[in-house]
């Protein structure tokens, strides 16, 4: 009888072990110019079929050739609080889009002062213009045109993972592909149209977890433990999560995003969606470390096919634990750079300590980071667990079929 995981051991000896890799370094840095090839050439054909099709009737896509001075036409005093300072600035623009594309006009651009956009020559910009009574016309600058080069980015930066990773990387790519279609096609329009939050958060978990696992794990029987195991992570994420919802008495209604978004549908569940959020940013980290115990644990079992089961399980364990140190240093890490702008905010009002932890915006993420790390503690008993059980019933299995053969 074959074991689960001697399908895909390789021949004893490191040289075989290499070839069977399909490892070939030489050939990395062609990779990487093919990948930068092809980035540049999605940017250019982005660009020209966005411009060429570009039919929005209130903005455009303009080139500044040149930029004049920039002056401030207002510098009122408002007492104690900062002035909001009114700049101009002369450009001559060229028209990238629109019926009068190609031509070149000079116009008054007019914006607040810390705005963020910075003009330069030769940046391309999307231009507002509002037309009032009396054939005035006002022009502003919405934001600078970047679609292009995001766009190339992205595929460059998924080139490059193929190049190094091979089939491994196509792999994850479509893992990755298809998480973002249950999320963006799937779980958020359903949530939008009224459905409840929650159990389609678990729905959408349970899919993500599957499709990352059959993508990424290679070995076929290890999938079985590695989904399971990741469930149940996130199943405990999710439970210390409602947990501290209720302790703490938190609505969801802290950040201005989910203020605007109950303002806008009354009849969503905003507390759903809180907890939804904690489930759904848990699943990546716990999918990590279910798979890195998996996948440990399954070399282990291909060099040793006799390794003890207390031996195999406490080798899990404690490749889970140095795991987790850098998952948990990840997650919270994740939050805290999503959240920089409020922190900074917070911090500079010189709230004390006490104010702080009673904070509702500050409680949401200390419950996301508290729920995620519970997943993770979780993930790894459970995966070894799982694993070494699953072990046991194959060798049980053989001891059976030999004694019967």
């Amino acid at each position: 009888m074959t074991r689960p995981f001697e399908k895909d051991a390789t021949l004893s000896g490191a040289p075989e072990k290499k070839r069977s890799a399909g490892l070939n370094y030489a050939g990395y840095p062609l990779r990487l110019v093919m990948a930068a090839a092809a980035a540049m050439l999605v940017y250019f054909s982005a660009d020209s079929h966005i411009l060429k099709n570009w039919n929005t009737e209130e903005s455009l896509v303009v080139e500044a050739v040149d930029v004049g001075e920039t002056r401030v036409t207002s510098d009122e005093d408002q007492g104690d609080r900062n002035p909001f300072r009114t700049m101009e600035t002369e450009l001559a623009l060229l028209l990238l889009t629109g019926e009068k594309r190609g031509q070149t006009f000079n116009i008054v651009v007019t914006q607040m002062e810390g705005s963020g956009i910075e003009f330069g020559r030769g940046g391309r910009y999307i231009l507002l213009f509002d037309a009032f009574d009396g054939g005035a016309v006002q022009y502003s600058i919405a934001d600078a045109y970047r679609v292009p080069s995001v766009v190339g980015f992205i595929v460059f930066i998924c080139g490059a993972l193929m190049a190094l990773a091979g089939r491994s990387g196509v792999r994850a790519l479509a893992g990755l592909l298809l998480s973002i279609i249950i999320l963006l096609w799937g779980y958020i329009p359903l949530v939008a149209s009224g459905k409840p939050p929650m159990p389609l958060a678990f729905l959408a978990v349970l899919l993500i977890a599957a499709v990352t696992v059959f993508s990424v794990v290679r070995r076929k029987q290890a999938r079985l433990v590695a989904l399971l195991g990741t469930l149940g992570g996130a199943a405990g994420a999710f439970a210390l999560g409602c947990l501290m919802v209720m302790l703490w008495r938190l609505t969801g209604l802290s950040a201005e995003n989910a203020a605007l978004l109950a303002t806008t549908m009354p009849g969503i569940d905003i507390r759903g969606i809180l907890l939804s959020s904690v489930i759904i940013s848990a699943i990546g980290a716990v999918l990590d470390v279910g798979i890195s115990i998996t996948a440990s644990m399954s070399e282990l079992v291909e060099y040793d096919p006799a390794i003890p089961p207390l031996t195999l399980w406490t080798s899990g364990i404690r490749v889970g634990g140095e795991v987790l140190g850098s998952m948990i240093n990840t997650l919270i890490l994740a939050y805290l750079g999503t959240s920089l702008p409020i922190a900074i905010l917070i911090c500079n009002a010189g709230p004390s300590w006490i104010g702080l932890l009673n904070d509702p915006y500050v409680g949401q993420e200390i419950l996301q980071s508290l729920a995620g790390t519970s997943g993770l503690l979780l993930t790894i008993p459970i995966t070894a667990t799982l694993f070494v059980f699953q072990e046991k019933l194959f060798r049980r299995a053989v001891e059976e079929n030999a004694e019967n053969g």
